[in-house]
Order: C-alpha cells, then sequence, then structure tokens
C-alpha cells in the first residue's frame, strides 16, 4: 500500500464520519418529527374531551326525555282526576297518591336534567379549551418543524454531495483495501483509519514509537497501531 493509498483511506475516513453523523443527526430529526409527545397528548386530550362531550349530550337527551315524559304522565293522570269523569273516593284519593308521587319523582328527574346541563357545559368548555390548546401545540410544532425540516434538507444536500466525494475515492482504491477499511469500521465503531497527533493515536490515545511514527509515514508500508489495530495515517 502506497501513502498515496493511506492518503485515500484517511480521506474516506473523514467523509464517512461525516455522513454518519449526518446520518445520525438525520434519524434523530425523523424521530422528533415522526413521534412528538406534546402534539400527541394534546390530540389525545382532544379526543377524550370529544368523548366526553357526546357522552354528556347523549345524558342530557336522556334527562330531557325522562323529565318531557314524567309530565304527560302526570297530565295525563290529572286530565283523569279533574276530567268530571265518575271516580269513588277511593279512586280518586289514588289519582291524587298517584300525581303526588309522579311530581315527586319528576323533581328529581329535573333534578337530574340540571346535573347533566351543567355536565354538558363544561365538557364543551373541556373541548372548547382541548381545541385551542391544540392549535398552540400545532402552532408550536409548526415552527420547530420548518427549522428541524430546513436541517433536515441541508443534511441531506450534505449527505449526497458527500456519497458522491466518498464513491470518486472508493474508486481508485483496490477491493483488498476497502475490505480491510470496511472490516476496521465494523470493529472499531465505525473509525478504520486514525491520524498520528503528537506521537499518539488519534482514536485511542495510545503513545506510538518514533520506529511506528516513521512506519506509518513511511511511502512503502502501511502502519497500524499495536494497541487498538487501526491503520495509522501520519501526514
Amino acid at each position: 500500500m502506497t501513502m498515496s493509498q493511506t492518503l485515500s483511506l484517511y480521506r474516506l475516513q473523514q467523509i464517512d464520519t461525516q455522513i454518519d453523523r449526518a446520518r445520525t443527526r438525520l434519524a434523530a430529526i425523523k424521530s422528533v418529527l415522526e413521534n412528538d409527545d406534546s402534539m400527541r397528548e394534546a390530540t389525545e386530550k382532544l379526543q377524550a374531551t370529544e368523548a366526553a362531550s357526546r357522552s354528556a349530550e347523549s345524558s342530557l337527551s336522556q334527562a330531557e326525555h325522562d323529565v318531557q315524559e314524567q309530565r304527560i304522565k302526570i297530565e295525563q293522570i290529572e286530565a283523569s282526576l279533574y276530567g268530571g269523569s265518575s271516580h269513588s273516593p277511593k279512586e280518586l284519593q289514588d289519582l291524587q297518591n298517584d300525581v303526588a308521587a309522579l311530581k315527586r319523582h319528576l323533581s328529581t328527574l329535573e333534578d337530574r336534567q340540571l346535573d347533566a346541563m351543567l355536565a354538558c357545559e363544561q365538557a364543551e368548555s373541556d373541548h372548547k379549551s382541548a381545541l385551542v390548546e391544540l392549535d398552540k401545540v400545532q402552532a408550536r410544532w409548526s415552527e420547530q418543524n420548518r427549522h428541524l425540516e430546513q436541517e433536515q434538507q441541508s443534511l441531506q444536500n450534505d449527505s449526497d454531495r458527500l456519497t458522491k466525494e466518498r464513491g470518486a475515492i472508493a474508486d481508485g482504491l483496490s477491493t483488498t483495501d476497502l475490505g480491510l477499511y470496511d472490516k476496521l469500521r465494523q470493529e472499531h465503531r465505525g473509525v478504520a483509519v486514525a491520524a498520528i497527533n503528537e506521537k499518539s493515536c488519534s482514536a485511542c490515545g495510545s503513545s506510538l514509537s518514533a520506529g511506528q511514527v516513521q512506519s506509518a509515514r513511511s511511502s512503502g508500508q502501511i502502519g497500524f497501531c499495536p494497541s487498538c489495530g487501526r491503520i495509522l495515517y501520519g501526514s
């Protein structure tokens, strides 16, 4: 492997590092865009208040129906009681007792109707509040997304450009060199080539002897870090 090939591998490493960072950030942005907790919570709250409002309206409708039916029953018995039809004293007393009982129950039903009306008003108020909150969250979410989407597009453009540059460099390397590079990338969390920094491996920090530094800088051979095993690049 010549010095030119080692340099090419080092440049390939620099590009791959940038691509890895861009892809990591792109994945994070995608996760934020697709899994926004505040948006999900606001939407779930709106759905819950919608269901509560429908239930409250149904309860109110039933309460109104019960009150109306009870009033009709009272009107019918009172019509029989005061309609002039012949009734025995006992029948009249029974009818009066029925009317009294029906009116007592009517009072209970009207109380239930009032409670249902108040519950319906509260449910409608909660629903309106949930709508307002969702609008606020959507506005904030849209503003955040605007910046994230701009960053996403910029990162994607950078990634596309870097991928082309990578291809141009990889085309100039042998299959053997690329195979070694890829193997080391897999073994060392994406970093196959490390620059020499003040007689040390920039990847693991291990000190290098003068001979190891010279070997890495020689034009006719490849040097490896004795500690981590990465390819060493010395400028």
